[in-house]
């Protein structure tokens, strides 16, 4: 979990650094830039955007099922790491963000690619 806070960290300072001395309405787009990536990396919205195939997620069903019936932590915990870490897997979720963002700011897709290494 302190991983995640560390690459919201680099992220906000990333985006600093890009449109830092740039004017005020530039400002604004960097908070909704900010937030747009901080709500991408919020852990609650993991489950909606893992990709799993069809044994996964009946696996996953019944385990998340075991977990929360029984309160397994360990069980849980291992869960959202297996779902974390299968976003993760040939950069979609991270090309899925890099999209957005490039729609949300047009004019500064080539600042974008230092973006890309915190978001990967």
């Amino acid at each position: 979990m302190s991983e995640m806070k560390e690459k919201k960290n680099e992220v906000a300072s990333v985006l600093g650094s890009i449109f830092g001395n740039q004017q005020k309405d530039t400002e604004i787009r960097t908070e909704d830039v900010a937030k747009i990536i901080s709500e991408w990396l919020n852990l609650k919205h993991v489950k909606a955007k893992t990709r799993l195939t069809k044994r996964q997620v009946i696996a996953l069903t019944i385990l998340q099922s075991l977990s929360d019936t029984y309160n397994i932590v360990t069980l849980k915990r291992f869960l959202m790491e297996f779902r974390v870490n299968k976003l993760s897997e040939d950069g979609k979720s991270s090309e899925e963000l890099e999209n957005i963002l490039k729609m949300r700011i047009p004019d500064q897709n080539a600042e974008l690619a230092k973006l890309s290494r915190f978001i990967e």
